[in-house]
């Protein structure tokens, strides 16, 4: 991104703890090791426009909460905007990303669905993260759920023909295949279940006018260039279209789709 595209206006004293959790590609290390992704572009970004060079630290989501529940002026990305965590007083900025969670399967299978009811109505088997909340929707679905260790083993277990589907969003479909070898082609997504936005979280007590700060910095990132030039480098990253909308944050285009429900 350009400094020209960014621009920069002076930061105040007070200054956010910047805290995130590897969540591919939202936010994760690169090969380096230091902080990459979509919302760590956007925090970058924000940073040029107020002048401030605070170092993003990247740690497991559960110690990074405690930090942002526990103390003021601290920023904790990317995250959900629930009830309980309105309630808790957590402010939101966003939403920088959103994650259309799908059902895939492989490009080869022959079978069509539009709903959970086709998938239980054909006896088929989907893959899902133990413990997650995938895997609890599918199963009071009454869908025959194969739970994994993570993401990785279930892409494997699809495209080896040992399930029909995999539930996932299709955003972190793209970097398994991709650190898998495997074409994006590989898959077929046949419907959206949910649709979730996740956000900048800031903690309670938070000095009002640095929330204000970056409440306007990241406003004014719309104005510009930056999310054209966003959408176009990641899209070609990760091999997938990606696209932006003010309302809903950077997401990734259906492709290859048999059916869709909004």
């Amino acid at each position: 991104m350009s400094a020209a595209v960014l621009g920069a206006a002076p930061g105040s004293a007070q200054e956010f703890r910047l805290i995130t959790s590897p969540w591919p590609p939202s936010n994760y290390l690169d090969e380096e090791g230091r902080p990459t992704g979509l919302s760590v572009a956007v925090v970058e970004a924000i940073k040029h426009r107020l002048g401030v060079d605070t170092p993003i630290e990247v740690l497991p989501w559960a110690r990074g909460y405690v930090i942002a529940e526990q103390n003021p002026n601290v920023m904790l990305f990317t995250a959900g905007r629930t009830d309980e965590r309105v309630a808790a007083g957590f402010e939101f900025i966003g939403p920088i990303v959103m994650w259309r969670h799908v059902l895939l399967s492989r490009s080869d299978a022959t079978f069509e669905i539009s709903d959970l009811e086709d998938v239980w109505m054909q006896d088929l088997t989907a893959a899902a993260v133990r413990g997650s909340w995938q895997a609890k929707l599918l199963q009071s679905a009454g869908v025959d759920v194969v739970e994994t260790d993570d993401q990785a083993m279930s892409a494997r277990m699809l495209l080896a023909g040992r399930i029909d589907l995999w539930f996932t969003s299709s955003l972190q479909a793209s970097v398994v295949l991709r650190d898998l070898n495997e074409p994006q082609n590989a898959v077929v997504e046949h419907f959206t279940i949910r649709k979730s936005p996740s956000y900048l979280m800031i903690s309670k007590g938070t000095d009002p006018a640095l929330l204000a700060e970056w409440r306007g910095a990241f406003q004014a990132l719309k104005s510009t260039g930056f999310y054209d030039e966003l959408v176009e480098l990641w899209s070609a990253r990760l091999g997938i279209p990606l696209g932006h909308d003010p309302d809903q944050g950077t997401f990734a285009k259906p492709q290859n789709i048999s059916f869709v429900i909004p």
